[in-house]
């Protein structure tokens, strides 16, 4: 008997995201596992994470057994409404698709747990069993976000997504988690999640054994980079203006990447009168590399809010297989994470200026060693985990 897989994923290539590039990996090495009659059907959107980032691509796309089936949704800038638009847009499309294919088997990977919630429903619709892949927990995410400005409103989204999350994840054939930070929040929030899985991020082949070296600009000047979402959850506008301030005669900030936040920071650093920050829209990963080969570290923030305690951050393995110092402002798991495995990370407290200021003079004087790198990537490379993650998936499958 054949398999049919459809996959919903709201992000995948050539949108740039951690999402996107997750399930590329997951849906290739899903295919090279299937049999030649089964298929894997990718449901997706057309490229909108960044209106600063387009690209043309079809309708439908066929690669081997994956067909990939792209959504038209309305642009957003990265606010809660118009990423309600435009996700709604793309669940109403998605629903009629799979009921359309008529799946055996449903995978969601998510983030903001609506695509989790569209693989419930789907998957319920068909009679069929799913896998959820997740790699947030939305409900302490957008509680401690509103909470922020209203606690009550904040709480009340709390017990509502919680609601939804569990329904999700309680009803699913198998769950895996994407840090195991995760793993606390949800058996206190009564999930039984002794038969989950922990496949994190990896390091992707387009970062591992680059040789990049030291910088090639021959400058005293040296330059701290960041790459990635510029959003409130990485909550930069609250770090690097002030850090670019202190540290401007010696450091300059190179900053790729785009957000809903990406405006209140460059406000700040023209109010602010600072001229050792530059802001880069996304680029493609051949045009990442030529910003990393000029980095003397690598910079992360997350806010400091309970739910960023749990996270595990896509762009640490990234940073981690070039090899280069990172000076990281992170709290909880994701700290006691880059301690354990990394010994050139150099972590602060999130929006402590002074104490990123002491993690970038030790790292400019860091030179990481490449056995530690090289176990670092051996563990944690993309492909290794991808295919852990593919035989717990296909298990799951063939099991009736």
């Amino acid at each position: 008997m054949s398999i049919k897989v459809v996959f919903f994923s709201f992000y995948y290539p050539p949108d740039l995201s951690a999402g996107s590039f997750r399930s590329i990996s997951l849906a290739q090495e899903l295919s090279k596992k299937l049999s030649s009659n089964d298929e894997i059907h990718i449901i997706t959107t057309h490229p909108n994470r960044y209106a600063s980032h387009n690209a043309d691509v079809p309708d439908v796309e066929i690669d081997g057994k994956i067909t990939i089936h792209r959504i038209d949704v309305p642009s957003h800038k990265g606010g809660m409404l118009s990423q309600m638009i435009t996700f709604s847009v793309f669940s109403f499309s998605a629903f009629k698709l799979s009921k359309k294919l008529k799946p055996s088997f449903l995978i969601g990977t998510t983030s903001r747990l609506m695509t989790g919630l569209l693989t419930l429903i789907s998957a319920r619709s068909l009679g069929q069993r799913y896998f959820i892949d997740l790699r947030d927990i939305f409900s302490e995410t957008i509680s401690d976000l509103i909470g922020k400005k209203n606690k009550v409103i904040g709480a009340l989204f709390k017990l509502f997504f919680t609601f939804l999350e569990k329904k999700v994840l309680n009803n699913a054939s198998g769950v895996n988690i994407v840090s195991e930070g995760f793993r606390e929040y949800f058996q206190d929030e009564g999930v039984n999640t002794s038969n989950w899985s922990f496949f994190p991020n990896g390091a992707d082949r387009d970062f591992i054994n680059l040789k990049l070296g030291t910088n090639e600009r021959n400058s005293k000047v040296k330059m701290i980079f960041y790459a990635g979402n510029i959003g409130s959850g990485q909550g930069l506008e609250t770090i690097i203006p002030k850090l670019a301030k202190i540290l401007e005669a010696d450091y300059r900030f190179v900053i790729v990447g785009d957000g809903s936040t990406l405006n209140l920071l460059r406000e700040s650093i023209k109010r602010d009168n600072i001229n050792n920050v530059e802001l880069l829209p996304p680029v493609q990963r051949i045009k990442l590399v030529e910003y990393y080969k000029d980095a003397d570290i690598l910079f992360l923030h997350l806010n400091d809010f309970p739910a960023f305690k749990r996270v595990l951050p896509s762009k640490l393995f990234e940073y981690a297989a070039l090899g280069k110092p990172i000076v990281a402002g992170l709290s909880g798991y994701p700290a006691e994470f880059l301690k354990t495995n990394l010994s050139y990370s150099f972590v602060f407290n999130p929006g402590n200026v002074h104490s990123a200021i002491a993690c970038v003079s030790e790292a400019s004087s860091c030179i990481p060693a490449q056995k530690t790198i090289n176990n670092f990537v051996k563990l944690y490379s993309r492909e290794v985990i991808m295919k852990k993650l593919c035989k717990k998936i296909l298990k799951i499958i063939e099991t009736e």
